[in-house]
């Protein structure tokens, strides 16, 4: 479904994508999360960790590591997701994965699932979505403009760092209406759905 005029995925030369949630499943349990750190309901993981003293962060970020890993080694592709990122492959759509996640999680969850995507960006080389540098980055890499660009993901972090970058915006593997729907250009119950909307404005 295009939500927004004049984003058409005909318009598409590249795309990153977020991980979890995205191209693989994740049974991350942030609730359990915050109460292992203390992190109070609702506040953001990452920006509670970064204010914490240099001791405090190397216990929590200890934790995180932990959940991550166990999460990881679960992993497996979402419906449709593998067909979807072949394709771009085969037709020379240039994509990148970024994440909130640490490298060595991410990269565990890359090599589990033979995902054939070798640009990466996690929390530890890049600042974390919202924030659009990352993807600014990775348009310089694609050598492609921010607006031929679409940003995939699950979550209201993915839409925000996408908009951040005047990328187009994608949500994808969502049920219901998200009070963070207006963010996204296009949306998709799934990979399957996506893959036939993109490839038929080919």
């Amino acid at each position: 479904m295009n939500l927004l005029k004049g984003t058409g995925l005909n318009q598409i030369r590249g795309i990153v994508f977020d991980l979890d949630g995205t191209l693989v499943s994740s049974s991350l349990d942030f609730n359990q999360i915050r109460l292992d750190l203390d992190c109070p309901p609702g506040e953001d993981v990452l920006t509670f960790v970064e204010a914490l003293s240099p001791q405090e962060r190397a216990k929590a970020e200890a934790i995180i590591h932990q959940h991550e890993v166990d999460d990881a080694e679960q992993s497996e592709w979402l419906p449709g997701a593998k067909a979807f990122v072949d394709q771009c492959l085969e037709i020379g759509v240039p994509l990148a994965i970024l994440t909130r996640n640490s490298e060595f999680a991410s990269k565990k969850k890359i090599s589990k699932n033979n995902i054939p995507i070798s640009l990466l960006f996690t929390r530890e080389n890049s600042l974390p979505k919202p924030d659009p540098s990352a993807l600014n980055e990775i348009a310089k890499l694609f050598s492609l403009p921010n607006h031929s660009i679409m940003m995939v993901g699950d979550y209201k972090y993915d839409l925000e760092a996408g908009r951040n970058a005047k990328m187009s915006t994608c949500l994808v593997n969502c049920e219901g209406e998200p009070d963070y729907l207006h963010l996204a250009d296009h949306r998709y119950s799934s990979f399957i759905h996506l893959h036939e909307a993109f490839f038929n404005e080919r």
